[in-house]
């Protein structure tokens, strides 16, 4: 396996080629935080070097934002075929062979953004410009900066890419990531009537520890640190979610390197909570089988991966005194840990050669950011009046998400706004083809969809899988690189034995599945 060269680039000129992308090129008015309201954003950017003219960067992908999405609720709140026959049926080119809208809701679950948090959806963005990239290939179009290069594989006797030579991957985040990388000391609120150096503390994640998976095995540590338990499942309702029941914890003292759900609301019932990992933790995921994705595995089975993580800084953090800084942060809740799930591959997988990525902390600051609106909150005066100081208002979570990628026509590259339902801004689905149309771009059904377009261009494909009806994860387990599949079903990532820090990942069950229409 090849390695791309890395370019010299600094953490700092990749923040602010992220950070000028936000301010000058996403439109102002299109679902950006208002002023009173925070987000997080997250860019990828490219850097390719140039033997005599230097280095060129620039943004790939970016996001804002918003929570996580339980699916079947927003599911269960679309039309079906009952709901809308006293409206007119609109067509849709992409389902021109879908004859009844029942199939098109037997969609529904794919059509929904179960994660919008913004490193998820800037990932998701990189996932349509490679799906781009590879469909100009099979049909001899040009792409405008292209990231891959193609390669003749004598082994499957078929064209596959891999990231080009001379480019590499970063990205640009505005805070630590969501779960153990947010574990870190923090500056308590200074008395405005006070010359002493206020109190520090742990930032809290509101990440869950997962203390059990579905098949009941333990994977977190369960001591005197858990205060309560919680369970989560995806199962339609609370009757039958024993079978695909997690255990998750709430900690009084926060346990370092554990896996984490992302947060949701304690007092809704477990079907209805976010069943998606950490953001911390799927870095560490990418890190490992690459940013690609198993449908794109099967054209592209070399790990893409990330050569380096950056962060605002925080203004509340206080570094230097322990391993509890922002930077050691991110240190050991992706760096450390890439290397350790990288070390246990290397022993059983011959000329697996991937690295894991930088990670830097720098001063650029985005100003609508959480930890910046939390610090503002902090420093502002409030009401002094009474011994207990009163914090100023707090600012509110934005609640649109942005997505912005790269396109093959510059001229088409335009923003998606979508809104915590996972779906995008828009008028109320009446009925099931709306609802088609409300689905966003990133979403798993146009993924498949487009990957059934490049197997159909593609004349060494199997079409056995591509012509019928089947059901997303029984797509996903045929066409995905085996040798990505081996290792994401090992004890290392996913099985109930061994010692690797990813054992236990939450995966999707069959209530999280979805049919995919006919070709």
């Amino acid at each position: 396996m090849m390695t791309p060269m890395t370019p010299t680039i600094s953490a700092d000129q990749i923040a602010q080629c992220a950070l000028h992308h936000y301010r000058n090129i996403l439109p102002s008015n299109g679902g950006k935080p208002q002023r009173t309201e925070w987000t997080v954003y997250a860019a990828i950017v490219a850097c390719r070097h140039h033997r005599n003219n230097g280095e060129e960067i620039w943004v790939v992908s970016c996001a804002t934002g918003s929570k996580c999405t339980s699916v079947r609720p927003v599911v269960s709140s679309l039309p079906t075929q009952t709901t809308w026959t006293q409206g007119r049926k609109r067509p849709h080119a992409d389902l021109s062979n879908i004859d009844d809208d029942h199939k098109i809701c037997s969609c529904y679950n794919g059509m929904v953004l179960k994660d919008s948090h913004a490193e998820t959806l800037a990932r998701r963005g990189l996932m349509a410009v490679l799906w781009d990239e590879v469909e100009n290939s099979l049909q001899n179009k040009p792409t405008p900066h292209p990231l891959l290069e193609s390669y003749y594989s004598s082994e499957s006797n078929r064209q596959k890419f891999q990231l080009r030579q001379d480019t590499s991957l970063h990205i640009y985040i505005s805070d630590n990531p969501c779960g153990d990388a947010t574990i870190y000391r923090i500056l308590g609120i200074k008395s405005s009537n006070s010359a002493e150096q206020p109190e520090t503390s742990i930032n809290f994640t509101g990440a869950k520890i997962i203390l059990s998976d579905r098949n009941g095995q333990s994977v977190g540590k369960k001591d005197e640190s858990i205060s309560s338990t919680l369970t989560c499942s995806n199962a339609a309702d609370s009757k039958h979610a024993s079978s695909t029941m997690v255990t998750v914890g709430r900690e009084d003292v926060q346990q370092l390197g554990a896996l984490r759900l992302k947060s949701s609301r304690s007092n809704i019932p477990s079907h209805l909570r976010s069943m998606s990992m950490s953001c911390s933790d799927k870095i560490v995921r990418w890190g490992v089988l690459g940013l690609q994705g198993a449908l794109l595995s099967m054209y592209i089975p070399n790990p893409i991966v990330l050569s380096s993580v950056c962060v605002s800084k925080d203004p509340r953090a206080v570094d230097g005194r322990d391993d509890l800084g922002q930077l050691e942060a991110l240190c050991r809740a992706l760096k450390d840990r890439i290397e350790s799930v990288l070390t246990s591959i290397t022993k059983v997988e011959k000329g697996w050669n991937v690295k894991p990525p930088e990670v830097a902390v720098v001063n650029n600051v985005f100003e609508n950011s959480k930890s910046s609106s939390e610090f503002r909150r902090q420093s502002e005066p409030g009401d002094n009046t009474s011994n207990t100081k009163k914090l100023a208002t707090k600012e509110s979570v934005c609640g649109l998400s942005i997505n912005w990628h790269q396109t093959s026509d510059h001229q088409a590259a335009k923003t998606e706004v979508t809104i915590a339902t996972g779906l995008k801004r828009g008028k109320k689905p009446k009925c099931p083809t709306d609802v088609v149309n409300a689905a966003s771009r990133l979403s798993r059904y146009q993924f498949a969809s487009r990957c059934r377009k490049c197997n159909s261009l593609s004349p060494e494909t199997d079409t056995n899988c591509h012509s019928e009806a089947i059901s997303y994860m029984k797509y996903k387990q045929i066409l995905s690189n085996q040798t990505l599949t081996r290792i994401a079903s090992s004890s290392v990532l996913g099985g109930t034995r061994g010692g690797g820090p990813l054992v236990g990942w939450v995966r999707g069950g069959a209530d999280d599945d979805f049919d995919l229409p006919h070709n």
